[in-house]
C-alpha cells in the first residue's frame, strides 16, 4: 500500500505542473494577440514643392524646306551648320519649260493690252458718231432713223468688245502672275533667321514636290529654345502662369538654367495621361542645343491645403495603397491617392481628416478590424 501511495505522487504533481504551464501559454497567447502599436496625427498642410521632370529642348521654330516646283538643282548656296537670314537664298532650281510659261505669259498680257488699246480707239470713235448724228438728226430730215441705228449699235458693240479686252487683260495678267510665282519658287530662300541642320540635295539632282522626298533642307532658329515637360495628370492644375523652373542638361550638369512657363495644351494625352507644358529659354549665347534632355525642378503648389502622412504608414498591395486608421483601439484599413512627397511625408487623398489618428510604422499584419493597444499618445494630436 505505501509502495503504491508513493508511485502516484510524483504522476499527480507532473499533472498540476503540465496544466499550469498550459495555462499560462494560453494566457501569453491571448495577450499576445493585441498587438502594440504607435499612431501618428493626418497633417494638413499647404507646402511650396519642387519635383523632378524630364523635359525637352526643342527649337523655337522648325520647318522642313520642300521644292513647291518639279527642277533640276542648279546650285546649292548652304550646307549643315549654316547660319542664315530670313531671305538668304539656300539653293537655285533649274526649270526651263517653266520660265518659258512665264514668257508666254507675259506675251499674253503684251496681245491684251494692245487689243484693249484697239478696241478703246474704236468705242471712242463710235460713241463720238454716234453723238454728232444725234446732233445733226435735230434737223429734221438730217439723218435717216436706219443710220442712228447703225450707229448706235455699233458703239454698243464696241462697248461691249472692249469690255471683253478688259477681261482678258485681267486674265492675261493674273496668269501671268501665277507663272511669276512659280518662277520664284525656283529659288529657294530661307523663311527666317536660323541655321541649317539638314541638306539633303546636291547639284545636278532631280527634285519635286512629291509627298514622300526627303525635304531639301531643315532650318531651325535656336536663338529661343521651348523647353516641353510632360506633366503628370496629379500636377496639371499646380502650374500657374507666372511658374518659373530651374534645369540642367547633361552637358554642362552643374549649370542651372531658368525658364518662365509660356504655354500648355490644358488638356491631357489619352496616351500617357499627361499635359505638354512648354516653358521659354533665351539662347542667343548658344549654350544649349536643341533636341537635349533637360532635368527640370518644376515648384508645385496646390491652390489648397491638402492632407500629408509619413510615408511609413502606407501599405502597398496589389490591391492599391492603404493607411490604418483607428478607432476605438480597432484598425480601419482605408484606400488612398498618393500625390507628391514632402520630406518623410507623402500627400494623400481619401476619406481621411486632418487629425485622425493613423497607425504610423503600417502593415499587412494587421488586418482590418483587428483589436490594437496604443504604445504612445504622444504623437497623436487628437484628443
Amino acid at each position: 500500500m505505501n509502495a503504491m501511495k508513493i508511485t502516484y505522487i510524483p504522476l499527480a504533481l507532473g499533472i498540476v505542473v503540465l496544466a499550469s504551464c498550459h495555462s499560462e501559454k494560453k494566457q501569453e497567447s491571448k495577450t499576445a494577440a493585441v498587438p502594440e502599436v504607435e499612431i501618428t496625427a493626418v497633417k494638413n498642410l499647404q507646402p511650396a514643392l519642387q519635383t523632378a521632370l524630364p523635359g525637352e529642348l526643342k527649337p523655337w521654330n522648325k520647318t522642313p524646306m520642300f521644292p513647291r516646283v518639279k527642277g533640276y538643282v542648279g546650285a546649292v548656296k548652304a550646307d549643315r551648320g549654316t547660319v542664315v537670314k530670313k531671305g538668304d537664298v539656300l539653293a537655285v532650281l533649274e526649270a526651263p519649260e517653266i520660265v518659258s510659261a512665264l514668257n508666254h505669259a507675259q506675251a499674253q498680257v503684251a496681245s491684251a493690252e494692245a487689243t484693249l488699246i484697239e478696241q478703246g480707239a474704236k468705242v471712242r470713235a463710235s460713241t463720238l458718231t454716234y453723238q454728232r448724228m444725234l446732233e445733226t438728226s435735230r434737223t429734221k430730215g438730217a439723218v435717216s432713223a436706219n443710220e442712228m441705228d447703225q450707229a448706235l449699235s455699233r458703239m454698243s458693240a464696241d462697248s461691249a468688245l472692249t469690255r471683253a479686252a478688259q477681261s482678258n487683260l485681267l486674265a492675261a495678267k493674273a496668269q501671268h502672275a501665277s507663272q511669276g510665282q512659280l518662277v520664284s519658287y525656283l529659288t529657294v530662300r530661307a523663311p527666317f533667321d536660323g541655321t541649317v541642320t539638314e541638306r539633303n540635295i546636291s547639284p545636278g539632282e532631280l527634285v519635286g514636290p512629291e509627298g514622300n522626298a526627303k525635304p531639301m533642307f531643315v532650318l531651325e532658329d535656336h536663338s529661343k529654345l521651348r523647353l516641353t515637360v510632360a506633366v503628370p495628370e496629379n500636377l496639371s492644375n499646380s502650374i500657374s502662369d507666372n511658374s518659373a523652373v530651374s534645369f540642367t542638361v547633361q552637358a554642362d550638369p552643374q549649370k542651372e538654367y531658368k525658364a518662365r512657363f509660356a504655354r500648355s495644351a490644358n488638356s491631357l494625352s489619352e496616351n500617357n495621361r499627361t499635359m505638354m507644358a512648354e516653358f521659354d529659354v533665351n539662347n542667343a549665347d548658344g549654350a544649349l542645343k536643341a533636341g537635349m534632355y533637360a532635368q527640370v525642378k518644376l515648384p508645385v503648389t496646390r491652390n489648397k491645403s491638402t492632407l500629408f502622412v509619413p510615408r511609413t504608414a502606407l501599405i502597398q498591395s496589389t490591391e492599391g495603397v492603404f493607411v490604418i486608421r483607428l478607432r476605438e483601439n480597432v484598425a480601419e484599413w482605408l484606400g488612398v491617392q498618393k500625390g507628391n512627397n514632402l520630406d518623410s511625408l507623402v500627400e494623400v487623398f481619401g476619406p481621411l481628416q486632418e487629425g485622425e489618428n493613423i497607425v504610423l510604422k503600417a502593415s499587412e499584419e494587421l488586418r482590418n478590424g483587428q483589436a490594437v493597444t496604443v504604445k504612445s499618445q504622444k504623437l497623436s494630436a487628437k484628443k
